[in-house]
């Protein structure tokens, strides 16, 4: 069985790098799109062979925020899981898109070992 897949959704290039160089350490294949139209992309062009176990998103990005992407991925990818990620004055909006339909949220900064734990528990199924 090969690694678990995990999209990476993030405007932010250094976060985005950083959080996928955590899940390949952590033996995620993780995948890095800049926003939510690109990430809604790759998904579209996924293959049963080269599904995705889960999502890391950021909720405030520019081209399409977080909550659409999420409502995107709850209409057409229900069986992906999804942790939501922010920084601190976007706790609300976080705690909204988990009661929303995300599985899970991480406050950015994040602690590398609260995103292990956290990825660890909401990617462990198959991919899908």
């Amino acid at each position: 069985m090969g690694r678990r897949r995990i999209l990476v959704v993030d405007h932010d290039d250094e976060i985005r790098l950083s959080a996928c160089n955590q899940l390949t350490q952590w033996g995620f294949e993780a995948i890095g799109e800049a926003n939510g139209v690109s990430g809604l992309a790759r998904l579209a062009h996924t293959t049963p062979t080269s599904a995705f176990a889960g999502m890391l998103l950021e909720m405030d990005m520019p081209v399409l925020g977080g909550m659409a992407v999420l409502q995107e991925m709850k209409d057409r990818h229900p069986t992906i899981p999804v942790i939501v990620m922010g920084h601190i004055p976007h706790i609300d909006k976080l705690r909204n898109a988990v009661r929303m339909w995300a599985q899970e949220y991480i406050v950015k900064p994040f602690d590398p070992e609260l995103l292990r734990l956290k990825c660890a528990s909401v990617f462990s199924g198959p991919p899908h």
